[in-house]
This record gives C-alpha cells, structure tokens and sequence, in this order.
C-alpha cells in the first residue's frame, strides 16, 4: 500500500522529527503556560530532538536491518537533522522578529553549511561503525548552543538577545564547514548529556 515500511530502527529518528514540529508550533504559534515565554518551550523540544539524535545510532545499531533499510536510515537521519536542527533554529529565530535582509544573508549561509556539511559526513561514514570523531561541527550541536543562549531572553534588552542569537548562528556556519576535529560523545556522556539537558530545561523553565 505505502512505498515505505517503517522499520523499529528509525522510530528515534523519527521521534526526533515530532519534538522539532512541537517545539515550531510553540515558535509559530507564541503559545506557552503560565508565565513562561513561549520561546522557552520551543528551546526545550529543540534539546529533546537533540536527544533523539544521540541515541537513534544506537538504536539503528542494535536493530537487524536490510542493506536497504541501513541505507534508508543514513538518509532519513540527515532529512531529519536538516529539518531539527537546521531550518528549526532558523523559525525560532524568525519568530523571536529577526527578519531583517542581514538577519537572511546569515540564515542563508547557516542552512548552507550545515546541509554540505551533512552531505560529507554521508559520504565518508560507515553505518556499522561508529565514528570517534567529526569533521566540522556536527549540526546537532545547535540543540544545546541555542537553548543555553535562550537562557538569557527576557533577562538582557531584545536587541542584545538578537545580536548574540545572530553571532552565534554566524559563528555555527563556520564552524559546520571548517576542518576541525570533533570529538563524538561516548561511554558516560549518553548519561551525563541528557541529564545536563533535563537541568537545562528546568532553567529554561524557571528562570524569568
């Protein structure tokens, strides 16, 4: 009936994908409780989706998969990461009213980098192996970057929250494409990630 079947190995993965539509829902609709900017929240399902990333390799791992559906995992994880934590951090950011022509230019260039430099790690990884390091700065690093930013909205004038929010995705961009080494998490830090992250967003929650 469908030209695809789910399999069990892309269901973190795809999980990863419904956070990001929340946390947009949250940057396009401006709904939040309490509170709470909405801004918050939007930054919150962004590090779940962040998350997900993490532990979708894993899982895939531990999954017996066709050559066809490992391959279809390679290339649904890259969508995914385009749409997560690429083109998400940009609705966030053009929510919050950075829409002027300099605010696209760095948009532009940041959904660039980040889509070629999702296009090179495709073509120089292994799906049976795990990799130690990264070429560049993995574009899932904008789950963690963006929300420890968020922290500082309603606590410094909009205008100073728009220039860091803007210097830091310029700053992404070039990192995404420069040949640096990046070490993977690994061992204890798929435990101590995710638990800085719950903390993270209680912050988020929290801080007014």
């Amino acid at each position: 009936m469908f030209i695809i079947k789910v399999h069990k190995s892309v269901l973190v993965t795809y999980l990863g994908v419904i956070f990001a539509c929340v946390s947009m829902y949250f940057a396009f609709s401006k709904i939040a409780f309490s509170d709470v900017p909405y801004i918050r929240f939007s930054l919150i399902f962004l590090m779940l989706s962040g998350i997900c990333d993490m532990f979708d390799g894993k899982v895939a791992r531990a999954c017996k998969r066709t050559e066809q559906e490992k391959e279809f995992g390679i290339q649904i994880d890259s969508l995914a990461d385009t749409f997560n934590f690429l083109v998400l951090p940009v609705v966030i950011m053009l929510s919050l009213g950075m829409n002027a022509i300099w605010d696209f230019v760095i948009f532009a260039l940041f959904i660039m980098c980040g889509v070629s430099r999702l296009a090179y790690f495709n073509i120089n990884t292994n799906s049976d192996t795990p990799i130690k390091t990264y070429n560049g700065l993995p574009v899932t690093a904008t789950a963690i970057i963006y929300p420890i930013l968020g922290l500082l909205h309603t606590n410094i004038p909009e205008t100073s929250f728009k220039v860091v929010y803007m210097v830091a995705t310029l700053a992404c961009s070039l990192l995404f494409v420069l040949n640096i080494k990046v070490p993977k998490f690994k061992g204890v830090m798929y435990i101590i990630i995710p638990i800085l992250a719950v903390a993270l967003g209680v912050l988020l929650v929290v801080i007014r």
